[in-house]
């Protein structure tokens, strides 16, 4: 699903009214599962209720029911961070298409969150979906990169 500059600017807005900065879930990468579905769905946590699903809907969602996705903690953005990162990476990635292997809510949760476009689900069959051995998306964190150095050099490392 693609997003227009009005969508993107109108989701921006709505992040940032129901951002909350005190909530322990705000601006971490977080996951879940919608049984009996295998796989994890990844998201970022703008409040104690509220998700914003990097997957096909790129929108916000309520759901209280989440994890703190582990084992990031030294290469994570701090939340503030985070968050700008998202609202930025709208402007980048509403266009692109998702599918379940190649491009999907985990690579553009990771790569907001961590700067890796990485997708563990997916690595094992990397050689299919164009990525890299790690599972890691080829082109995403140079174009990300690139257009955060031109609007807002701090998002980066």
């Amino acid at each position: 699903m693609s997003l227009s500059l009005d969508q993107v600017e109108k989701t921006i807005e709505a992040i940032e009214h129901l951002a909350d900065p005190l909530s322990k879930r705000y601006g971490r990468l977080l996951n879940w599962q919608n049984p009996p579905e295998p796989f994890w769905h990844y998201g970022i946590g703008v409040s104690d209720v509220h998700i914003f699903d990097t997957g096909s809907g790129l929108c916000l969602f309520e759901r209280k029911e989440a994890k703190f996705v582990l084992g990031i903690d030294q290469i994570a953005f701090a939340p503030k961070q985070t968050i700008e990162r998202l609202k930025q990476a709208l402007y980048v990635f509403a266009s692109w298409e998702y599918n379940f292997v190649g491009w999907n809510c985990e690579h553009l949760g990771r790569l907001i969150a961590t700067d890796q476009p990485r997708c563990y689900q997916s690595n094992l069959i990397w050689w299919l979906c164009d990525m890299t051995p790690e599972g890691d998306h080829k082109t995403a964190h140079q174009i990300f990169r690139d257009y955060l150095e031109n609007v807002d050099p701090s998002l980066t490392r």
